[in-house]
Parts: structure tokens; C-alpha cells; sequence
């Protein structure tokens, strides 16, 4: 069965395309003109760094799942290159370029006719992209005098329309507004009231799904915040051109969200790769204040004198998106020297690099060894795993939370995490509520960013990059304690350097088997400006003496 056929009818006579109604797929960058000339040579590099192919008469069926899982598909699907010939033809006006992106469209127009069980054909995000990119040639194609078939192409972007309503193929995330964004300008450029308002009214929804009462996207990832915020911005400028909004509640959340990142942002001006994220550079204005969500499952404590030190505590989620088995897991930067890191995302794939990245063991969390645990969309209703409590004054702060949802056990695991304001002192406090009487087996690991050394000390391990050094000390007995180096074939303890790219690190790893209720009470301190720490937990009560001076924090 052919998707597509000269048969197929729209009723509005001729294409009426506005420059208002280009949404260029992409903006023009320092490597546009690079793939854009690859292209004209036959040579298509479908995402920036992914490998490339050679455009002949067996592109489309390009199978390379083994390296990228479904993503490059996703991208070839999305005609990402043909956006990039377009943003070439708009910034030089050579109309090599556009007569190109033609041909690629014309070659995936016959491709699909021919009919093709490719799932990502008519995945949402493809068709989403791919409902852009076509909107755009066919404004650059009729402004530059080319002829064209409007009647193939009416047809064309009809099926796209009809797989972009279909709220069977529609999810609440950030695929989801891609279908959104395209409906609305597909429906103003067909003519259908239904397409606009479908697209429309499901963004709105989506939006209110999607943000947390603190303005955080919930799809677990700085990355796609960004991302998704960008995309609501965008659309808002499109409606405002034609006297329509989103409205004020919305636009207030948005506004909201795009301070979520100035507080997020470690002191390095990175991002941490907390979910699906990587470690991108920003210029944005850092803000050191706390922060603390439940329904987005994350909390941010930090200062920034006499050193900055920063820190990102997850647990909990609302949704399943780009979530990884990261809960209880801190990331810890000081002096803007990362010391535990996330792994990030590395592909898309279920490869065993994919698969170990996500994993709780990749994470610096505390977890059961011998059970693990689900991500279910029904912790956004139930909350077994979430944030519990967050408290703040003069001489520190607090955050906590619990996972009660590891399959085939009833435990409860919980961490406290102290970050104090008088020294460089962060305790965690990882204790379990369990009625067996057998010793469970606990984990408790640090995931290292690449560059940082590590040494054995009489505290404990001593940790230290380029100018900067933290200490690791327990205060509980330890069955064992092991440095686990970096192993591509296990794999273990390797970190994403870029999208199907990884390096090796190293971890810290503690194991001790309890069934009593605080299992490790662990300080990472800066040994050069405190030289003498103790805790002690007794009656629910932590005493911490740091150099002298006593802090007592009920729990």
C-alpha cells in the first residue's frame, strides 16, 4: 500500500506560503556550508559527527543501528541535510544548493510511494521536522521560479497532516510539540482550521503536562528544557504574527523556565549531564541561589565564596523521558572542577555502553546491590521514589530523598545530603527502613569526572584536579572498598565525551551489608582547610565537629 499517490486531493487550490511560515528546521552555523557542499557531492552527513553516506538509489534503506540505534534513521527520515542545503541556498543564493534539497526530497517522495515498513518513516519527530523542511523549499523553491508538481506536493503534505493529528502517534513530550509546531503551520499553509487548532489546543495541554509548579521541564534533561522552552518561544512568535497567543499563564511559566538554567548552571558554566544531556558551554548569567522541585525530582545546592561548590541531588521524576536510574545520585563541582560527574546520554541505541549509562551502577548514588529497580510513569501519582524534605539556614543546607520502589524488596533507601557554609564540608547520610532481619547488601558509588587523580590516604581517598583536592572519608565500617578503572568491553566506569563517544574514568566504590537503618555516613571535605572533622549519629541526632566548632542537625 503506497503512503503517498498523485491521487490524493487537498482542497485549497494553490500553496499559499508566507515567510512566516518557515520554520527553518535549523539556524545557519559555522558547519552548514560544509555539509551543504558534502551534499551537492552526494555525500550526506545526517547529524554533525555522525558518519557519512553516499546518496544513491539505497540511501533511505541506510542501516546503521549497530553505532547509532535509531537515530541516524531518525535523522535521514527528517531530511536534517536537506535543511541544511536551504540555510546554504538562503545565505548564498546559489541555486545549486536548493535544486539539490529537491532532488533528496523528490528521491524520498518516490522512496515512500513504492511503500516501506522503515518505522521511522512516520515516527513523530521525523515527520514533524520533515512537514518543516518541505514547508521551507517549497517557500524558497516558488520565490526562486522553479517549477514544481503543487499537486504531489499538496498531497505530500496532506498524509503529513494526517499522521500529525493522529493522537494515537501523539505523546506528551517534546516529540509531541514537534507535531504541534508543524500541524499549526501546516494548517495555516493548507488552509485547515482542524490542523491549526489540533496543534494548538494539544501545545497547550502538552505545556501543562510538561512544567513543574517551578518552571523545570519534567523529561529529566537540561538539555531538552532548553530545548523544549526554545520551541515554545518560537511558536509564540508565530501565533503573536497573527494576533494569537498562548496566553499569560503560559508565558509567565516560560519566563519562569528560562531561569530554571541560571541557577542549574555549575560554576564552569556548564551544564551537568543530568539524563539525555551533554556538557555544553553556555554564556548565560550563573545565579548561585538553591533550588529545590519535587515534581521534576531535582534539587541544586550551592555557594559561590569563598570558593564556589555546587551540587545537584536527584531523586524522583514525573516522567519516564530521558530518565536514567540516577535516584539518590549527586554530581559535585567545586572551585568550577568537576569531581562526580554524570556518564550523560552516549546514544540512543540498547547497546551495552547505552545500557550501562543509564544503569543505577553508573551514577554517584547508593543502591541495593542484589535488586534493582523500574522507571514507571506511574511514580508521577504514587511518588515511591522522590524528593522527601529541603532545609536551609546560616550554617547549612539540607536536602533529602527516598526510593521505595526497588523490584522484590520493601526497603527503603534514603540520602541526606548536608552542604555546610562555614568550611568546604558535604555530608551524606544513606540509611535504609527495612523489617528483614537478613543483612541486605548496599552499594555506594562515585562515578569521577576523567581528569581527577585519586589517592589513598589515612582518611580515606583523596581526590584531586588540576589545582584542586577533596577529600572522601567514612565514618561507618566498610565491608569493602574498591577503585573500579574504566572498561569499554564490561563496560563500566566510562563517561560520554560526545554522541556514540566515551572515555574511560574512574569509580569509588563501597559495599557494606545492614539491615539497620544508617548504613554509610560519608564526608568529601577540602582536607587543606579542614583539618580536623567528626560525626557522629546518635537518637536521630547528627553531631559534626569542624575544627572545633559543633553543629547538631536532627533528622
Amino acid at each position: 500500500m503506497n503512503d503517498i499517490s498523485n491521487e490524493q486531493t487537498i482542497e485549497k487550490k494553490e500553496l499559499e506560503i508566507t515567510e512566516k511560515d518557515v520554520f527553518p528546521l535549523l539556524k545557519y552555523r559555522k558547519g552548514t556550508k560544509n555539509i551543504a557542499d558534502k551534499a551537492l557531492e552526494n555525500t550526506i552527513v545526517p547529524f554533525p559527527n555522525f558518519d557519512s553516506v553516499k546518496f544513491d538509489e539505497n540511501y533511505w534503506y541506510t542501516d546503521k543501528k549497530k553505532k547509532y540505534g535509531d537515530s541516524y534513521q531518525l535523522y535521514l527520515q527528517s531530511m536534517r541535510v536537506c535543511a541544511e542545503l536551504l540555510n546554504e541556498y538562503t545565505q548564498s543564493k546559489n541555486i545549486d544548493y536548493l535544486k539539490k534539497a529537491e532532488e533528496i526530497i523528490q528521491s524520498w517522495i518516490n522512496f515512500v510511494s513504492k511503500g516501506t515498513k522503515e518505522k521511522m518513516v512516520w515516527y513523530d519527530h521525523p515527520t514533524a521536522n520533515r512537514t518543516q523542511v518541505i514547508i521551507q523549499f517549497l517557500y524558497l523553491a516558488k520565490n526562486a521560479g522553479l517549477e514544481i508538481d503543487e499537486e504531489l506536493y499538496k498531497s505530500v503534505l496532506k498524509k503529513h497532516g494526517e499522521v500529525l493529528s493522529n493522537d494515537a502517534k501523539y505523546n506528551n513530550n517534546n516529540h509531541g510539540l514537534m507535531m504541534d509546531k508543524a500541524l499549526m503551520v501546516l494548517g495555516n499553509v493548507l488552509g485547515d482550521l482542524h490542523l491549526f487548532s489540533k496543534g494548538y489546543y494539544r501545545a497547550i495541554d502538552t505545556f501543562w503536562y510538561s512544567f513543574s509548579y517551578c518552571g523545570i521541564h519534567i523529561e529529566n534533561s537540561p538539555d531538552y528544557h532548553n530545548m523544549v522552552v526554545r520551541m515554545y518561544e518560537e511558536i509564540e512568535t508565530y501565533l503573536k504574527s497573527s494576533g494569537r497567543t498562548f496566553g499569560a499563564n503560559v508565558n509567565g511559566y516560560l519566563n519562569l523556565a528560562k531561569k530554571y538554567p541560571e541557577i542549574l548552571l555549575k560554576p564552569d558554566r556548564t551544564l551537568p549531564a543530568i539524563g539525555d544531556s551533554g556538557s555544553i558551554k553556555r554564556k548565560s548569567h550563573k545565579v548561585y541561589n538553591n533550588l529545590y522541585d519535587e515534581e521534576a525530582g531535582i534539587s541544586i545546592l550551592q555557594y559561590r565564596d569563598p570558593k564556589p561548590i555546587y551540587m545537584s541531588f536527584v531523586c524522583g521524576y514525573s516522567s519516564r523521558v530521558h530518565k536514567h536510574k540516577d535516584d539518590l545520585s549527586i554530581t559535585l563541582n567545586y572551585n568550577g572542577v568537576d569531581f562526580f560527574e554524570d556518564p550523560g546520554k552516549y546514544n540512543y541505541s540498547k547497546s551495552k555502553e547505552r545500557k550501562y549509562m543509564i544503569s543505577r551502577r553508573a551514577h554517584s548514588s547508593f543502591f541495593m546491590k542484589q535488586f534493582d529497580y523500574t522507571i514507571k510513569p506511574e511514580n508521577r501519582f504514587d511518588r515511591k521514589v522522590k524528593l522527601t524534605g529541603y532545609y536551609d539556614n546560616k550554617s547549612y543546607s539540607l536536602v533529602q530523598g527516598e526510593n521505595g520502589d526497588y523490584d522484590g524488596s520493601s526497603a527503603v533507601l534514603s540520602r541526606k545530603t548536608i552542604l555546610f557554609k562555614s568550611a568546604p564540608v558535604i555530608i551524606l547520610v544513606d540509611d535504609v527502613d527495612t523489617s528483614v532481619r537478613h543483612e541486605l547488601k548496599f552499594v555506594q558509588n562515585f562515578n569521577l569526572a576523567s581528569s581527577v587523580s585519586i589517592e589513598e590516604s589515612d582518611e580515606g581517598y583523596r581526590l584531586t584536579n588540576k589545582e584542586e583536592a577533596l577529600t572522601i572519608k567514612q565514618f561507618n565500617a566498610i565491608d569493602t572498598n574498591e577503585i573500579v578503572a574504566g572498561d569499554f568491553e564490561k563496560p563500566v566506569a566510562i563517561n560520554t565525551t560526545g554522541f556514540g563517544k566515551a572515555e574511560k574514568t574512574n569509580q569509588l566504590r563501597f559495599e557494606r551489608a545492614s539491615n539497620k537503618g544508617n548504613v554509610y555516613c560519608t564526608a568529601i571535605y577540602d582536607d587543606r582547610v579542614v583539618k580536623n572533622l567528626n560525626i557522629t549519629i546518635e537518637n536521630d541526632v547528627i553531631n559534626v565537629d569542624i575544627d572545633g566548632r559543633i553543629y547538631q542537625i536532627h533528622l
